[in-house]
């Protein structure tokens, strides 16, 4: 008993230890993967956001220049005034007048924006004055910036604007000076389009690096802007960058994020070391073997327990099936299970039940199968004596009466609703054919009802091609005169409308005025056309429910409303088909 219980103990720690331990691994093993792709697409996406949000915040600030460019480059009077001015050194009182009003202007942009260091409008002429903001007409020879005249002559004809770093000298013992991103504009001759002079826009460099500074989310990224011959322009505080900045040096060691600017030469760099990629998952690795130490302790003590439990219940078994070979009396059914031994202990005492139980059940549908086969034998007349004779009746008629009358007539709609009925009843018809053998048997049913109602119809005849079921609005029209108009004082009016939903599904209305139905006899009906089939009063709607169902699957509805004394309405949803269909609900 020791070995077998030992047996037991092994068997059981093999059992609950692979499955715990491999799903302990390769749960740990997806968790640090996915939360390194996850934490790599965050840095990725955190950077992009970053840089854009950067590129945004700079190039607004870069984009300045064009506000000043309207103003002072386009303004055809004030470039024509400024470039007579600037080759004059005499001012009359009117240019004095008008030369205050665009000082004025060009001070008040540059003062008004807490960023902007200064602007200088150039236009060609031998003096070499241009206009400053805050210094207004001043030669070149005097002025304290002459480095930003030699990158206006020293630029290629076709660059038209352009980006430097420059250190701005206000006076001569300031050696460190002021650093600015100076933005160069060309400014062309309205009349030729050649370049006549330029736009420079200086701005605070440590400006732009507070945005930076700002904007970074991830410790210890870097982001810097870059020219397009990757000279650093800027860079925030955690950056420590040569003034060329090779970025293929960084790539293995840094995750690296690249944006380029579509108006100006620059670039926008995120750099964020990898080691802050990987501290998640080491700290995830060393979870992992905690749980994975704690599972096996785990393990351990949760099959001793149910190596005890297997074993007392294992003897239960046995001795249930040794009473069983020796027909001893079988102890009492347990009121509940909660286990697999317990589930086999009432297994075995409840089969012989079960099983008398299924003999049962098969008798029972054995014979409603007989009677199922008897009445379909019962209901089976051949279609073709039916057609030939009324065929025969209709010859007969028309030459006793010796042309076609009313009688013909019934006979002939008569005989077109036979054919159309005792053909296939699994195919399915037109619209078109539906209405078209609805229409007779409405004819044929005005004649013995003469003016007791009428039927008034409402459909788009583009409809008239979909496939619908055979004999769908016959019953429904049956029931509207038999249950409603029959007995209903006066003339009662039956509605048939036909319209194609949004959802790509058919809805058929058959609405009368006629007696309707009470709330109890609503109830009732509504609550046979839940159940299943059965030969009940309202046949002709439980058969269009039972061949809706068996066509279209679960993908129809069939509604009723009705208050008694005013009529009813009965509504029918299906999918709008195009093709033949079948009761195995393929198209043909």
């Amino acid at each position: 008993m020791k070995k077998i219980s030992q047996k037991f103990f092994y068997k059981n720690l093999l059992i609950l230890s692979i499955p715990l331990l491999v799903i302990v691994i390769i749960l740990g093993s997806l968790s640090i993967i996915i939360t390194e792709r996850y934490v790599s697409e965050e840095i990725n996406k955190n950077s992009n956001e970053t840089l854009k949000r950067n590129s945004e915040d700079v190039e607004f600030l870069l984009n300045e220049i064009n506000q000043i460019y309207l103003t002072f480059g386009t303004n055809k009077d004030v470039t024509m005034y400024l470039k007579r001015i600037l080759n004059t050194s005499e001012y009359s009182l009117e240019d004095t007048w008008r030369l205050n009003m665009i000082e004025s202007l060009l001070n008040s942009t540059s003062f008004s924006k807490p960023y902007i260091q200064s602007i200088y409008l150039y236009f060609k002429n031998p003096n070499k004055n241009f206009l400053a903001s805050s210094d207004g007409i001043t030669s070149l020879d005097r002025f304290y910036d002459k480095k930003w005249f030699d990158s206006f002559l020293n630029s290629p004809d076709d660059k038209l604007s352009w980006v430097e770093v420059r250190d701005l000298k206000l006076y001569n013992f300031n050696e460190k000076g002021i650093r600015v991103l100076s933005i160069f504009k060309k400014v062309n001759d309205l009349y030729n389009g050649k370049s006549d002079g330029v736009l420079v826009l200086n701005i605070y460099l440590d400006y732009i690096e507070r945005f930076l500074n700002a904007s970074t989310i991830i410790p210890e990224q870097k982001v810097l802007i870059l020219d397009e011959n990757n000279r650093l322009i800027c860079q925030n505080s955690s950056g420590n960058f040569p003034s060329i900045v090779d970025i293929n040096k960084y790539k293995d060691n840094n995750i690296i994020s690249e944006l380029k600017s579509a108006d100006y030469n620059i670039k926008y760099i995120s750099i964020v070391p990898r080691e802050y990629l990987y501290r998640v998952p080491i700290m995830l690795l060393k979870i992992t073997l905690l749980l994975l130490a704690l599972s096996i302790l785990f393990v351990i003590f949760l099959t001793y327990n149910i190596t005890k439990r297997n074993y007392t219940n294992i003897r239960k078994i046995i001795d249930i099936i040794d009473s069983a070979k020796s027909t001893n009396a079988f102890p009492p059914l347990p009121p509940e299970y909660k286990d697999d031994y317990s589930y086999i202990t009432y297994n075995i005492l409840t089969n012989y039940m079960e099983q008398n139980y299924l003999k049962l059940q098969l008798s029972e549908k054995k014979y409603k199968m007989q009677a199922m086969e008897l009445l379909a034998l019962q209901s089976q007349i051949s279609p073709h004596f039916l057609f030939n004779t009324m065929e025969t009746i209709y010859l007969k008629t028309l030459a006793l009466t010796g042309g076609p009358n009313n009688v013909t007539k019934m006979i002939e709609n008569l005989s077109q609703i036979l054919k159309y009925l005792l053909s296939n009843p699994n195919e399915t018809v037109t619209l078109k054919e539906e209405i078209d053998n609805t229409k007779s048997y409405i004819d044929i049913l005005k004649v013995r009802y003469r003016d007791k109602f009428e039927v008034m119809w409402d459909y788009d005849e583009s409809l008239l091609p979909c496939k619908v079921m055979k004999l769908m609005l016959q019953h429904l029209i049956e029931n509207s005169i038999y249950h409603g108009l029959k007995e209903k004082e006066g003339r009662g009016v039956i509605k048939i409308r036909i319209k194609h939903k949004r959802d790509g599904e058919i809805k058929i209305a058959v609405v009368d005025n006629g007696l309707g139905i009470s709330k109890e006899k609503l109830s009732q009906i509504r609550e046979q056309l839940k159940s299943d089939f059965d030969f009940q009063e309202h046949i002709g709607l439980m058969n269009t429910k039972e061949r809706l169902k068996l066509l279209y699957d679960d993908k129809y509805n069939i509604i009723i409303r009705s208050k008694f004394g005013m009529g009813t309405a009965v509504y029918i949803t299906f999918p709008y088909k195009s093709k033949e269909v079948s009761h195995d609900n393929k198209s043909i």
